[in-house]
């Protein structure tokens, strides 16, 4: 039995999934945030933040997310979700997700055609860590996973804004 658990019709309905968040600690000050299903809806979410001495002790987002792609027969397939200005989503790969588990470890798992896979994810108590795993349980094809890490380095109480500099 899981501690808590989501099915796909929870997760795909956008009202329900971004208005419940999952928040992971490591016992030592730094937090992982977000909604059910990865979208990071308010300037305190993110995949790994944590206090910074250098700073005074204040919160920084040091990893806001990860953009995932599967590719399968060269066709891509991005299972993340973001939020843009006018409550705009984009890529909408919440579709994609089939149930979320929630125990030690927190484990998503998808389905894109043929392909099923897992992504599991944990805060590494006292340790300014999060490890992220990828497991394939089952495709008809070779598959290509490529993630592109969101890097914000900013303060939880402060908006970045675009620097093309």
């Amino acid at each position: 039995m899981n501690y808590i658990t989501f099915d796909k019709t929870q997760l795909i309905n956008l009202e329900y999934s971004l208005n419940k968040e999952i928040l992971r600690t490591n016992r030592a000050g730094s937090y992982s945030l977000t909604t059910i299903i990865g979208c990071n809806t308010r300037k305190y979410h993110g995949l790994l933040i944590v206090p910074i001495e250098e700073f005074g002790g204040k919160r920084h987002v040091l990893l806001s997310g990860l953009d995932e792609t599967i590719i399968e027969k060269g066709k891509e397939f991005h299972i993340g979700i973001h939020k843009f200005q006018g409550d705009h989503l984009f890529p909408k790969g919440h579709k994609y997700v089939r149930d979320l588990n929630i125990e030690a470890v927190a484990s998503t798992l998808y389905r894109i055609g043929t392909v099923l896979f897992r992504k599991e994810t944990v805060m590494v108590n006292n340790e300014e860590q999060l490890l992220v795993k990828y497991i394939l349980e089952d495709s008809a094809e070779t598959v290509t996973l490529r993630f592109n890490p969101l890097l914000a380095f900013s303060s939880i109480h402060g908006l970045s804004k675009d620097n093309p500099d």
